[in-house]
C-alpha cells in the first residue's frame, strides 16, 4: 500500500533567510541609492522604492530584508564616523554581513523606536534593553542599528545617540520567531541586551536628530513600497486551489 507523503509535491519548500538575503544582494538593492562616493550607483530613492515594491509583489520576505539592509547601508553612508563606515559598509553591500534595525516594519520611524539604555563606563557604556520584531537576524552574522539613551556622565548631559552592535557582542542574545512564514523567512526575532560593552569610538552618530530625519524619510519610502507590493500580490492558494491562510 503506497504511503501518502506528508508534504504535497505541489508545494514549494519555504525559502531560507540566507537565500533571500543573497537574492537582495544579487539585485544590488543596498547599493542602488547609495552615493557613488560610498560605492553605490547614485540612484534616487524613488528608483529604489520601485525595485523594493516589485520584489515585495514576488517575495515579501526578501523585500523586508531589502528594507532592513538598505536602511543600514544608508545609515552608514550618512554617519560622521568614517572609520566605522569604511569598516562595515563593504560587508553590508556584498551580503557577508546582514543589517538589522531595531524598529518594526509596522510603524517604522514614524513612531520612534524605544531606545536601549546606556550606563557610562570607562571610555564607553554598558547597554541594556529588549527589542522586538527585529528583522534580518541572520545566523552567519549581523549588525544591529538602534538608538541609545545615554545616561549623564559627569559634565556630559544625558542624550540620544545611534549605535551599531555586532551579533557576536558579549551580552547580546536573540531569539527567532518561527510562528509565521514571514518572520521565519526574514529571520525576525527578539534581541536582548544585558550589559553589552560599547566603546565611544563605535558611535554611529552622537547627534540623534541629524541622522533620524534622513533615515525617517528613507524608511517611510521603502515601507510604503513594501506594503504596496504586498497588497498587489495575487491571493496565495494551496495545491488544491483553496485560499492559503
Amino acid at each position: 500500500m503506497p504511503v501518502t507523503p506528508l508534504v504535497s509535491p505541489h508545494l514549494e519548500p519555504e525559502p531560507e533567510p540566507e537565500a533571500l538575503l543573497a537574492e537582495v544582494i544579487g539585485l544590488d538593492l543596498p547599493r542602488l541609492a547609495l552615493p557613488r562616493t560610498c560605492g553605490g550607483e547614485g540612484a534616487d530613492i524613488a528608483t529604489l522604492a520601485s525595485a523594493v515594491q516589485a520584489l515585495a509583489r514576488r517575495q515579501p520576505a526578501a523585500a523586508l530584508l531589502a528594507w532592513s539592509q538598505c536602511l543600514l547601508a544608508e545609515a552608514l553612508a550618512r554617519s560622521p564616523n568614517v572609520a566605522l563606515r569604511e569598516h562595515l559598509l563593504p560587508d553590508l553591500l556584498d551580503g557577508s554581513l546582514a543589517g538589522a534595525v531595531s524598529w518594526s516594519l509596522d510603524f517604522g520611524l514614524v513612531q520612534a523606536p524605544w531606545p536601549v539604555k546606556g550606563r557610562p563606563r570607562d571610555r564607553g557604556w554598558h547597554l541594556s534593553g529588549r527589542l522586538l520584531q527585529v528583522p534580518n537576524l541572520q545566523w552567519a552574522g549581523h549588525v544591529l542599528l538602534c538608538p541609545v539613551w545615554f545616561e549623564p556622565d559627569g559634565p556630559q548631559a544625558a542624550r540620544l545617540g545611534w549605535a551599531l552592535l555586532r551579533s557576536e557582542e558579549d551580552g547580546l542574545r536573540h531569539a527567532l520567531d518561527s510562528s509565521r512564514a514571514l518572520t521565519r523567512q526574514a529571520a525576525c526575532g527578539t534581541v536582548t541586551l544585558q550589559r553589552v560593552h560599547f566603546r565611544e569610538d563605535e558611535l554611529l552618530a552622537d547627534d540623534a536628530g541629524a541622522l533620524a530625519l534622513p533615515l525617517r524619510l528613507f524608511d517611510q519610502a521603502l515601507r510604503s513600497a513594501w506594503w504596496a507590493g504586498v497588497l498587489q500580490r495575487p491571493t496565495a492558494r494551496t495545491h488544491d486551489g483553496s485560499p492559503r491562510p
